[in-house]
Formats: structure tokens, sequence, C-alpha cells
């Protein structure tokens, strides 16, 4: 562990003296993540979300234990969408009861983990089914280990609705559409409440999950995907009358956008979905959730990275290599994404008040997507620090093998300004979530 004297700063701030020591500690390239910010951003949705809301982090934003568990110090839960994210929640330190199991394509063998740990007396708060077919499998494997009977508790489900919206952000991020592979129909929804695989004690259901998509830039489309779910809600109790009572929940999601002029904050999405539902005539659940990942870290991730060569490009402009590239952090080359991109001051070749010029900044991967986009920096040179920010959501998470290029370090920053690395524990052959699991 390193610890220095490194103070608080601004959210908009690179934190230049723990970048630079973080550099200096691990070598590059390395992530930082800044846990004073996590715990600002917490804060705001937690004032914005308080009262009966249950608040889940999204592990699959950065599933970095330590992450967690100094969220779930707070109070919060953990989304998991597959069986290895749900191990992490767990080596964080992360409950059972307090773990939601969701996810768009589950294996027989992760729903079996799901039901042999409910058998176990260990289930989770509630799995997310999103079709009639999982469900049947989830059905006859609940079946067969005997949930519901012999004092072995039911498993709780939500189903999960696509609420057919058009959500205000980018295509790739816009789940709610009609046309998107999540979630079922309102129809075939009240069809499943009425088969065979949620009857008995096996399956409970307990309520609705619905997302809109990430990265919202406006509130409606939350509003209205909530008064879908809340009127689904309503109707799966009229159908299920001996159920209503257990009929009490909506995860309404996340997507919350990063803090930015112009863009609305978790208390805007709260205020509009009250509009909408008081229009509607609906009210919310007994129990509410939202299950943020990307407003809680993404803003307090940043990537610090080695210059490995600059040369002059046209015009006045450079050109610089980075050590870290789309292996390291997908989201640019993925998606198109800016991040704001930022010389650490402790670089060797930095110098204060250098004028700045037009550069391209590009990773070292043998592809002519890995790019960072083009920015304004000083004038650079080989072994000069440069930071790249809004880092802290899909981008450790998403790191891949490409070119054999091993994982970045994972460096945390701790309120009391000391760092240490960040572990995972490692997925075995028999942990992996995978069919073969």
């Amino acid at each position: 562990m390193l610890a220095g004297p490194l103070s608080p700063h601004r959210e908009d701030q690179a934190p230049g003296p723990a970048l630079a020591a973080a550099a200096a500690g691990f070598g590059t390239p390395a992530y930082l993540m800044d846990l004073p910010a996590v715990a600002a951003a917490a804060a705001r949705l937690e004032a914005a979300f308080g009262g009966p809301w249950l608040r889940l982090y999204s592990l699959k934003a950065n599933d970095l234990p330590a992450i967690t568990s100094f969220l779930h110090g707070r109070g919060w839960g953990a989304s998991v969408v597959s069986t290895g994210e749900w191990r992490y929640a767990r080596a964080a330190g992360v409950a059972n009861d307090s773990v939601a199991f969701e996810g768009i394509g589950k294996s027989d063998a992760q729903l079996g983990f799901a039901v042999t740990e409910a058998a176990a007396g260990r289930p989770v708060r509630w799995l997310a089914l999103e079709s009639g077919q999982e469900a049947a499998v989830l059905a006859g494997l609940a079946a067969a280990a005997g949930l519901g009977r012999d004092g072995r508790p039911s498993l709780d489900v939500l189903v999960r609705l696509n609420p057919e919206v058009a959500p205000e952000t980018r295509p790739e991020f816009a789940v709610g559409a009609r046309a998107s592979k999540f979630g079922m129909s309102d129809r075939e929804i009240l069809a499943l409440a009425g088969d065979g695989a949620l009857a008995g004690p096996r399956l409970r259901l307990r309520g609705v999950q619905v997302h809109v998509g990430s990265d919202l830039t406006d509130v409606r489309a939350f509003g209205d995907a909530g008064v879908r779910a809340t009127r689904l809600l309503a109707a799966l109790r009229a159908a299920r009358p001996a159920d209503a009572g257990w009929l009490d929940t909506i995860d309404f999601g996340g997507g919350f956008p990063l803090p930015a002029p112009g863009m609305p904050g978790p208390e805007d999405f709260r205020d509009a979905l009250a509009r909408a539902l008081d229009r509607a005539g609906r009210a919310l659940p007994p129990r509410p959730a939202i299950e943020p990942g990307r407003y809680l870290v993404g803003a307090a991730g940043w990537l610090v990275a080695s210059v490995l060569h600059a040369r002059p490009g046209t015009g006045g402009a450079q050109l610089v290599v980075l050590d870290a590239g789309m292996t390291e952090f997908i989201r640019p080359a993925l998606y198109r994404t800016r991040h704001p991109v930022s010389a650490v001051a402790d670089g060797p070749g930095n110098q204060a008040g250098s004028r700045l010029l037009d550069t391209a900044v590009e990773g070292p991967v043998c592809e002519s997507t890995d790019s960072f986009g083009r920015h304004l920096l000083p004038p650079l040179r080989r072994g000069d620090l440069v930071a790249i920010g809004q880092a802290g959501a899909y981008g450790a998470s998403f790191t891949s093998r490409y070119n054999g290029r091993p994982p970045p370090r994972e460096i945390l920053l701790w309120p009391d300004g000391s760092m240490e690395p960040g572990e995972r524990p490692p997925l075995t052959t028999g942990q992996a979530s995978t069919s073969r699991e």
C-alpha cells in the first residue's frame, strides 16, 4: 500500500498527484479508482432514491470486489448478470439475500447454481426471467431440488418487461426499445403468469424488472417505462389474486448519465417517474429498486498511460502513441465515445504553461480503430504520463488479451489518501459463467 498527502479534488479534475504516484508505484497502464468520488456519486443517488428504494450496484460496470464492498458498506446490494459476477459479489461480502441475479442469457448451469444456493437456504433476493423458456428450465430445476417443500425456500423471481419505448440515448445503449433482445412484452408476461412454470411453491413471482437503457440524456422514457411496469404489476395482481400480496416489487433499472452541464441528474429521473405515475393514476410499489452502475463509478476512474512515442503531425499537430489502448479501454473504439484526455503534470516532459497542440491520441494495438481521438495537449515525449478520464465503468471489466497484452493494474485510492492494488479472486473452469459450469 502506498500512502501520501493526496488531497481531495473536484469530480471534473484529474487527480494528478495520485495518478503520478500510481504510475510510479505500480507502472502503466493502470486504472486509478477514486473511492471518494464513488462515495460522492453514491451519496447523490442515496439522496434522490431514499425511503423505500432498494439500491443495487450493477457489477457489470466494474466488478472489482473492493468497489462492491465499499458500496455495500453504505447499504447497497448487488445486481449481477453471471455467476462469475455473483462470486465477485460474494468475495465483496454481499450475502445472497442482497443479490439480484439478472442477465439476458443464463445457461442451465447458471440457473442450476441459483437453485442449488436456494436449496441450501441461501436464495438470492430475486432472479429476473427473460423468457418463458428460461422460466420453464428454472421451474424444472427448482422442482427437482424440492424448492418450496420440506422447509426449503421458494426462489423469488421477477419478469423482465421490454417497455417498448424510445430511449434518449445511443442505439447501442437502447435496451428498452421494441426491437431489442431484452425482456418480454406485457402480453408474453401475462401469458407466462398463467403458465405452469410459475405455479406452485417452487418459484414465487414478486414483480417486474424494467430497464430503458444506458447514458440516458432525457427523463421521459424512464417515466414512460415506469408507468408500463406499474400497469403490468397491477395486471399480474389481477391475474393471480392468490399471489397479490407477494407481487410487491418493480426494479426500475438505471441508466443515469454522468454529471455534465445540461444532463439530467438522479433526482430528475425520480421526479419524472413520480410525475408520470401521478398522471397515470399509479403509485410506486412497496419495493421499488434501482440498479445503477456507470453513474457510481464512471467518473471515478482514470486510466493513466505512458507515452511510447510522439511525432509531429500536419499543421503543427502532434501524434502520440500510448502504452494503453483498446485492449485496456475499448469503449472509444467500440462505441466511438469520447473521453477526456489530459497530460499528468508530473510527467518528465510536461512543462507548466506549455502551449496546447492538436493531438491525435493513439493506442499501441495493431488496429486503426485503436484511437482515443483528438485532444488539446501540451508537447509530449516518451515517458510522459497521460490520463484518460471517465474510465471507471466498462473499462477494466472490458479488457481483452488481444495482441497478447496482459490486463492493466487496478489501483484503489482510498478516502485517507492511501493507494493499493485491487484484486479479483480467480474464476476457475468450474466457476466460469458458461454452459460448462
